[in-house]
C-alpha cells in the first residue's frame, strides 16, 4: 500500500466525517410558506379542478381546536365527552381509534421491538388529530376532532390474507351525517379510507384530511431518531420537504398544487396519506415545538401534514390510502413507488450503490437468516469481484518499485525545477509503461460500495436491531461493551470491540503491504486512526471492513508466494 492508497483511505474517512455537514447543507431550514396559497401561475389547469377555494384571508387553516365544535346545521353534531377505544387487530399491528373524532390514537407494530423490548408504538401519546377531518361551511372551518363518531363495532380482528371494514358515523341533531369507513387488510400496513357526508347545508367545495400529531420517538438513540424526522409533500412530480430547525413553531400552511401524497417519517417508520380517485389539490404542512427530552438536548419534531380536496363532500365521497408502518423500501413502493423518495440514500453519486448494497444484502438474507453472516458473505463477494483488479494493482505497484531508482534520480536532478521534474516523470511513466495510479483502483472502486453499506446500515430498517452473535446485538449500532465517564474527541464515550478487531486486521495488512521504510509511521498510525473513527459507526460496518482487510491480507500472502508483490524498498532509498 503506497502513499496514494493511504491518501485514498484518508479521503474516504473525511467523506464520512463530512456527511453530517453535507446533509445540513442540502437540507437547510425550509422557508416558511406564506399565509396565502401559492400563486395560481404555478398550477396548471390540469392540476386543479374547476372549483377553487376562496382566497386565504377568508379561510383560516385550523390548528388544534380546543373549543366546542361549530354546529353543522340545526342541532349540530354530538360532542364526545366520554370517548371509548376502538381496537383493530391484524397479524402485523394493533390500531387504536377513539370515538372522539374517529381518529387514530395508537399503532403498535407486533414485529418491531422498542428499546425496552416491547412492540414499537408509532403514535404519540394523547394524539387526537390523526385522520382528523375539517369541513368548511360558508367560509368557516368545522373541525370534527371533538365530535362523537359511533362505530359499527368496537373490536375488529382481521386474519392474514383477510379483509374487513369498520364504519364510524357522526350524526347531527337534524340527521345530517359524516362517515369514515376504514378497510383493513390482514397482511398489509396500509388501509383504505372513505369519507362521506350527507344532509349538511351550505358546505364549501373543499375539505381537509389531517395527520396532525406526527409520530412517536421509537429509538434508544433519541438524537438520531429526531434528526431523521421530517415532513414531505409530493407535488407536481417534485418532493417538498419540511425539515425545521430550532425550537419555534412552523404555523400550518396550505401549499396549493397537484398533490400525490403527504408523509411524515422518523428514522425507521412513516405515515403517508394518498388520495385514490385523483390528485389532491393542496398539501398542508406545519410543525409544533415540543419540550426537550434526553437531558434537555433533544427537542422532538411533531409535524402536521394534510391533504386539501376541492370537492363538496356531500356530493363526492373522498377515497384515500393510509400507510402507517415501517419505512421499508419494498413495502412503501407497493403503495406508491414515489414514496421511496423519502428514504435516505446518501449523495446522488452514491444512491445507486446504496440501493445495490441493500438489494444484495436483502437477497442474501433470503438464504441466510443472520445478517452478520450476510455481511461476511457480502465482504467475500466484494473481494472476489475486486480480485482481478487487486492482481493488476499489485503488478502496477511492483512495476513502480522497479522504476523507483530512476524516479529518485530525476528528483535529484530537477529538485529546483518542479515543472521539468513533472514532465520528466510523465515521460518516464510513458517509456516504462507504468501507471502511477494503478495501485489505487481497488480502494477507489470499493469506496462507493463501502459508503453505500454505511448508509444502508445507518438508516434502513432491515438492519435495525439485527443481532450477529455474542455481544453484538445490533449491527446498525456500535457494539458497545463499556461506557466511559468522559468523552474522547473523535473516539466517543464508549468502548467497542469490533473497531479494535478491525484495527488489528488493518495493522496486519499494512505490515504486509507497506514496504517503504519511510512509511513505517503509517503502519502504526492508520490502524489507531481507523479505530477512533469506527468506534461510533455501526458495528456492521466494522465487521465488514475487518473481514475485507482479512481477505486482503490472505490475498497478499498468496501474491507474495506467487512472486507478484513489489520488492521492499532498500534503505538507500531514504537518500533524498
Amino acid at each position: 500500500m503506497n502513499k496514494k492508497t493511504i491518501l485514498a483511505y484518508i479521503l474516504l474517512l473525511l467523506v464520512f466525517l463530512a456527511l453530517p455537514y453535507y446533509y445540513r447543507i442540502i437540507s437547510p431550514p425550509q422557508p416558511v410558506p406564506s399565509d396565502t396559497l401559492r400563486a395560481p401561475a404555478t398550477v396548471t389547469p390540469d392540476t386543479m379542478r374547476e372549483a377553487e377555494p376562496p382566497p386565504a384571508p377568508e379561510i383560516a387553516t385550523p390548528g388544534p381546536d380546543t373549543t366546542a365544535v361549530q354546529p353543522a346545521g340545526p342541532g349540530g353534531f354530538l360532542r364526545e365527552d366520554d370517548p371509548r377505544e376502538i381496537i383493530v387487530e391484524t397479524p402485523l399491528y394493533i390500531m387504536t381509534l377513539s370515538t372522539r373524532g374517529g381518529v387514530v390514537t395508537g399503532q403498535t407494530l407486533k414485529r418491531y421491538e422498542g428499546p425496552d423490548g416491547t412492540p414499537v408504538q408509532m403514535v404519540r401519546p394523547a394524539s387526537d388529530e390523526n385522520l382528523d377531518v375539517v369541513l368548511y361551511q360558508r367560509g368557516n372551518p368545522m373541525d370534527l376532532d371533538a365530535v362523537r363518531f359511533e362505530p359499527g363495532r368496537y373490536d375488529l380482528s382481521v386474519p392474514a390474507g383477510g379483509r374487513d371494514s369498520l364504519a364510524l358515523t357522526a350524526t347531527a341533531g337534524d340527521g345530517s351525517q359524516v362517515r369514515k369507513t376504514l378497510v383493513i387488510y390482514g397482511d398489509e400496513y396500509r388501509a383504505d379510507l372513505r369519507l362521506e357526508a350527507s344532509g349538511i347545508a351550505d358546505l364549501d367545495p373543499f375539505y381537509d384530511l389531517y395527520w396532525g400529531d406526527g409520530l412517536a420517538i421509537t429509538e434508544d438513540d433519541t438524537l438520531q431518531d429526531v434528526s431523521y424526522t421530517k415532513a414531505y409533500a409530493y407535488q407536481g412530480g417534485e418532493l417538498e420537504k419540511l425539515d425545521a430547525k430550532g425550537d419555534r413553531d412552523v404555523p400550518l400552511r396550505t401549499l396549493a398544487g397537484e398533490t400525490r401524497w403527504v408523509s411524515v417519517r422518523t428514522k425507521y417508520f412513516t405515515v403517508a396519506l394518498l388520495p385514490q380517485d385523483d390528485r389532491a389539490d393542496g398539501a398542508l404542512m406545519g410543525l409544533s415545538a415540543q419540550p426537550p427530552v434526553m437531558q434537555g438536548k433533544v427537542r422532538p419534531k411533531v409535524y402536521s401534514v394534510g391533504l386539501r380536496l376541492n370537492d363538496r363532500l356531500t356530493e363526492t365521497p373522498g377515497n384515500f390510502t393510509v400507510y402507517l408502518g415501517p419505512l421499508e423500501q419494498t413495502l412503501i413502493s407497493r403503495v406508491d413507488p414515489t414514496l421511496e423518495s423519502t428514504m435516505d440514500w446518501g449523495w446522488t453519486l452514491f444512491e445507486p450503490f446504496s440501493k445495490l448494497v441493500l438489494w444484495t444484502v436483502r437477497g442474501l438474507h433470503t438464504f441466510i437468516s443472520n445478517y452478520g453472516l450476510v455481511l461476511i458473505v457480502f465482504s467475500l463477494l466484494v473481494k472476489i469481484v475486486l480480485w482481478p483488479l487487486t492482481q493488476k494493482s499489485t503488478k502496477a505497484m511492483a512495476r513502480m518499485s522497479e522504476v523507483q531508482p530512476k524516479i529518485k534520480e530525476l528528483q535529484a536532478k530537477y529538485k529546483d525545477a518542479p515543472e521539468k521534474l513533472n514532465k520528466a516523470m510523465m515521460q518516464l511513466y510513458k517509456d516504462e509503461k507504468v501507471n502511477p495510479f494503478g495501485g489505487c483502483w481497488p480502494t477507489l472502486l470499493q469506496m462507493p460500495l463501502f459508503i453505500g453499506l454505511f448508509i444502508v446500515l445507518r438508516s434502513t430498517i432491515e438492519l435495525r436491531n439485527a443481532p450477529f452473535m455474542l455481544w453484538i446485538e445490533d449491527l446498525s449500532q456500535p457494539d458497545v461493551v463499556a461506557t466511559l465517564p468522559f468523552s474522547i474527541p473523535m473516539y466517543g464515550a464508549h468502548i467497542a470491540i469490533l473497531p479494535i478487531l478491525m484495527g488489528i486486521t488493518q495493522f496486519m495488512m499494512s505490515k504486509l503491504t507497506i514496504t517503504d521504510p519511510k512509511q513505517k509511521f503509517t503502519v502504526y498510525f492508520m490502524p489507531v486512526f481507523m479505530v477512533m473513527i469506527f468506534n461510533t459507526l455501526p458495528s456492521g460496518l466494522s465487521l465488514y471492513y475487518a473481514l475485507f482487510n482479512l481477505w486482503t491480507y490472505l490475498q497478499q500472502l498468496y501474491i507474495k508466494k506467487a512472486g507478484l508483490a513489489p520488492a521492499p524498498a532498500s534503505s538507500g532509498s531514504r537518500k533524498s
